[in-house]
């Protein structure tokens, strides 16, 4: 487990590392007739190591317990293929405390010499990939891959084509719209909706929530007497106790808001969140996590952070007065972390995508839900007497969460199925999962099912079985899910799965690649082509697959019969994913220049289509989050003020007909030559 530990307690830093602290290089030379020397070699930055191929030939190696060897392969084929294995030079084996094995690596340089064999002198371009792991003596970043395609005879890697417009320095395959006027729309009297407040306090409120049931977790509950105790000892005077109880739980909120600090490092890169909460690495190690903490929750073993970590903190903690208390906050962070790790990590999820200030809001949330009620038991220690007392409720409160990290975990994995386009979990697999999950809570709670931990049950109490009944009518909820919606041939989708449940269609039985069974374009050109042949507006909708509110709007708006019939008669929509991983073809792929928000400028591969519709959202409509609406002419000209998320149907159907109105109104000036 320790490779899991050390992958957590780093994940953090891991998901938004600006540079990848290897840097590879390809060379190629001729030894003998059609017969190559390959060399594939890496520059690897100070405290950093890159491991060998072959770690499973070291002493005392354990599969579980070892950094990833680094894996290399080639596609080969009738006319180029390779001898023998790679010589690796460089390496050097040493006993490392950490993974408490030999093992081999790489300090500041690696060499990997492959021959390479053609059997014909016109086949010369080989192709590779580099798959490995970069670890220091803190922390080890997720498995990498480094691809490329070399002409072995010119010995010249081959890269893709940069195609730029001839009077700048940007990509042609960024479609530009001249007549776009972001201050001037047709119509100034609607849209414009933000609603980024309402949605920081939702964060603040999810993560207050969060804090709150972590209070309730078998990690953190029996620590409540033992805090009450630490602050009512030494004969302090009540004013004085009152003084150290609100710098505690000032510290505890301390503590998780300081876990948001990452994310503003990045700072200058507009979609480096949008990356993260849409990156298919991350999301695939969000679901192993939720896999392994539900599995811990079930009591089939325990998980905490390294012991060393407790125990100094611990003694810090002994030191007293106010760094004392503090001490004794970041105490509780470390020693109830098996608790409230899930918890935390499922507010953060909900809160990447949104950017730096609602993560922190979201672990402002979180560390005052959980810090609130130590400060009032620390300050008034007789409302310890209105707890119930410590037994076996809390390995059931234990188990319920397992299975709700168990069903969450899916949701990670459906994020990396959709934005890869895997197709292994769609919406009838979701669905039936979580009801299995919710249907297994309820046994549970009948005691039908037991875990390690569980003693045996006499008697059901009501509040047991009241709960259970609960989760039983869940099961039977979530099964509406399968109804289907005759008017746009696709599942009645769900309330209180929107957003975390695949789009209903992304379908086994019934699949369409628009949502609500819509007719849209997934492609601004061609959505705008369409639209100069039907005379009618575009509708433009920046969405992504990781995008929770997007499904919202989709689901609880755009299924709404009169936001429907809107877009589906009187618009062109096109819905452009800024977090697709479908490559582009090779001859639309490149670099462009990109100003960032201090006024410096960085360059920007265009490789995917979301590459290409993200940029096209920040470059010319000056926006990076998603969902984003936009109605404009097929020539290009706004129509009204964009909208974000718009909850209320109404509201957004009235934004919609405040479009149409100002398309028709410019029609007919342009129709009697006013315009």
């Amino acid at each position: 487990m320790r490779i899991f530990t050390l992958f957590l307690s780093s994940l953090l830093f891991i998901s938004i590392s600006a540079q990848n602290p290897i840097k590879w290089k390809v060379n190629a030379n001729e030894v003998g007739e059609n017969l190559y020397e390959l060399e594939i070699s890496a520059e690897i930055e100070k405290g950093w190591h890159l491991y060998s191929q072959f770690l499973e030939s070291n002493e005392g190696y354990d599969p579980d317990n070892s950094p990833l060897s680094t894996y290399i392969t080639y596609e080969l084929n009738d006319y180029i293929d390779t001898i023998g294995s790679s010589k690796e030079i460089g390496i050097e084996t040493h006993f490392d405390p950490v993974w408490e094995a030999e093992i081999s690596f790489f300090s500041n340089k690696a060499s990997f010499i492959q021959l390479v064999q053609l059997s014909h002198s016109d086949s010369t371009i080989l192709k590779g990939n580099v798959n490995f792991m970069a670890c220091d003596d803190q922390q080890c970043l997720p498995p990498d891959d480094f691809s490329f395609k070399i002409d072995l005879r010119a010995n010249t890697l081959i890269t893709k084509e940069v195609i730029y417009k001839s009077d700048s320095n940007t990509l042609a395959i960024i479609p530009t719209l001249d007549l776009l006027d972001l201050n001037s729309p047709i119509n100034d009297t609607c849209g414009d909706v933000e609603s980024e407040n309402k949605s920081f306090w939702a964060l603040l409120i999810l993560g207050f929530l969060g804090g709150l049931i972590s209070l309730f977790t078998p990690c953190v509950f029996p620590m409540v007497p033992l805090t009450v105790s630490f602050f009512t000892k030494g004969g302090t005077d009540k004013g004085s106790g009152i003084g150290k109880a609100l710098l505690y739980g000032f510290s505890i909120v301390l503590v998780y808001v300081s876990l948001s600090l990452p994310f503003y490092i990045q700072g200058t890169d507009p979609e480096v969140l949008n990356k993260i909460s849409s990156s298919a690495v991350l999301n695939i190690i969000f679901f192993i996590i939720f896999i392994v903490f539900a599995f811990s929750f079930f009591g089939y073993y325990e998980l905490t952070l390294p012991t060393s970590w407790a125990n100094k903190a611990d003694k810090a903690a002994d030191i007293g007065g106010l760094f004392g208390v503090m001490f004794m906050a970041l105490v509780l962070a470390i020693v109830s972390f098996s608790c409230t790790g899930p918890l935390l990590g499922s507010v953060l999820a909900g809160s990447l995508d949104k950017g730096p200030v609602p993560i922190t809001m979201a672990m402002l949330g979180f560390g005052v839900g959980l810090g609130l009620p130590f400060t009032l038991f620390a300050a008034f220690p007789s409302m310890l007497k209105s707890l119930p007392q410590s037994g076996g409720w809390l390995n059931s409160v234990k188990v319920v969460l397992g299975f709700a990290e168990l069903a969450l975990a899916f949701k990670f994995l459906s994020t990396a199925d959709l934005v890869e386009h895997w197709g292994i979990l769609k919406y009838e697999a979701f669905l039936v999962i979580w009801i299995i999950c919710a249907i297994g809570t309820a046994f549970y709670l009948f005691g039908k099912i037991k875990f390690p931990h569980d003693s045996p049950i006499e008697k059901l109490k009501p509040s047991r079985i009241i709960l259970a009944s609960l989760f039983g009518l869940t099961a039977i909820y979530f099964a509406f899910g399968f109804k289907l919606n005759e008017k746009t041939n696709t599942y009645q989708s769900l309330n209180l799965l929107s957003g975390v449940a695949p789009p209903v269609s992304y379908s086994w039985l019934h699949p369409n690649d628009c949502p609500n069974g819509l007719n849209c374009f997934h492609d601004f050109e061609s959505a705008q082509e369409y639209a100069r042949e039907t005379n009618q507006p575009i509708l433009l909708d920046f969405t992504g697959h990781a995008c929770t509110n997007c499904r919202r709007m989709e689901d609880n708006v755009w299924s709404k019969k009169e936001v429907f019939e809107l877009i589906n008669e009187h618009f062109v929509l096109a819905s452009l994913y800024v977090d697709d991983r479908k490559e582009l073809p090779l001859d639309q792929q490149g670099e462009i220049t990109i100003e960032m928000s201090d006024g410096t400028k960085k360059q920007k591969k265009i490789i995917t289509e979301g590459d290409k519709w993200a940029t096209f959202e920040a470059n010319v409509f000056k926006k990076v989050s998603q969902p984003h609406y936009v109605l404009i002419t097929p020539e290009g000209k706004l129509l009204t003020n964009p909208v974000s998320y718009t909850p209320n149907p109404s509201e957004y159907a009235s934004w919609l007909k405040c479009g149409l109105d100002a398309f028709f109104v410019l029609k007919e000036m342009e129709f009697y030559g006013t315009k």
